[in-house]
């Protein structure tokens, strides 16, 4: 592979995307399948359907390399993206561009990045601690393999599906 080529935002964006959903079915062995939206302009960038019980969840994802000499990554998120759109979620990311693996995530309920973030003019910054013990407020929400993503998201599947008068 060639180190003079960088990858564009938007490529690093569809790479972490693709490993993401990818890291859903598999976590989840085939009960998760995640459909991409034709257009990016809402703030979701997956919707993940639970194959056993029809359960739709969408979820924003963001994505950052993380950069050695520091224990933190922040995390943006636009304003008009966290309005009270119900049971979404983000999805940060950390991407190992050498293994083409993701090192860590954080799935965070939009309903709680304004307790756990910074608020600037426009945006929204998270910056979660990367160590693995970090006793930080997004440890929490961290999960650290596919199939403690996929456990989670079943689990906010699981708490946002409303029962059926049938049940």
């Amino acid at each position: 592979m060639t180190n003079n080529l960088d990858l564009s935002t938007v490529q690093k964006g569809k790479v972490t995307e693709a490993l993401v959903a990818s890291m859903l079915v598999l976590g989840s062995i085939g009960r998760l399948s995640p459909f991409v939206p034709i257009s990016d302009d809402c703030g979701i960038d997956l919707i993940v359907l639970d194959k056993q019980t029809q359960g739709k969840l969408p979820i924003q994802i963001k994505s950052r390399i993380a950069n050695p000499a520091r224990n933190t990554v922040q995390f943006n998120i636009r304003k008009a993206s966290v309005g009270e759109l119900g049971n979404r979620l983000l999805l940060c990311v950390l991407f190992d561009p050498e293994t083409i693996a993701l090192t860590a995530s954080w799935l965070i309920p939009m309903s709680r990045i304004r307790d756990l973030s910074q608020e600037k003019r426009d945006k929204y910054t998270l910056s979660p601690n990367i160590l693995v013990g970090s006793r930080d407020r997004y440890q929490s929400f961290r999960v650290n393999t596919a199939v403690d993503l996929a456990n989670a998201v079943l689990h906010a599947l699981a708490e946002n599906t409303p029962r059926s008068q049938f049940d």
